[in-house]
């Protein structure tokens, strides 16, 4: 690869960045219905959702690869604003586990709706591209994200 390559590339990178960022911004439509909701809560929701008997911080945290403090954090404004609540199983009341109420249920659907036509976008954007060029796009992104974790551990 030359140097005009390279800095093709890291300029798609920046365009790539600044956009994702601004779509991060803009509404979704959960912003106007529930307020601003991190991407991590509405995960949280999808997986209490997903595994409603299992939904406990451990679970929580292994799942979506983040801290328990993390958990804690997310789960807190979800608890305050009434998206779930919290439950012993029988038999244990030390653990505690998360259940969705009706609200949260709700969240939990718009969030899976919303990911649904996101990941239909990136299936529509796949077939742009042979099967090489994907597997070379492909090993390029888990390259970088393992590069930004690295850096984050720092």
């Amino acid at each position: 690869m030359n140097s005009t390559q390279k800095q093709e590339a890291l300029k798609a990178i920046e365009q790539f960045t600044i956009q994702k960022e601004k779509a991060a911004k803009s509404s979704t439509g959960i912003d106007e219905l529930k307020g601003k909701w991190t991407l991590t809560q509405l995960h949280i929701l999808a997986l209490i959702s997903d595994y409603p008997t299992e939904a406990n911080n451990t679970f929580l945290s292994r799942n979506l690869h983040i801290t328990k403090p993390a958990v804690t954090k997310a789960v807190k404004l979800l608890l305050e604003k009434k998206m779930i609540v919290r439950e012993h199983k029988e038999g244990d009341r030390k653990s505690v586990y998360y259940c969705l109420t009706d609200e949260g249920k709700k969240l939990a659907l718009l969030h899976e709706e919303l990911h649904m036509k996101a990941e239909q976008r990136y299936y529509d954007l796949f077939e742009e591209f042979n099967k090489e060029e994907l597997t070379v796009i492909t090993t390029f992104l888990k390259r970088w994200t393992e590069t930004i974790s690295e850096e984050n551990r720092k």
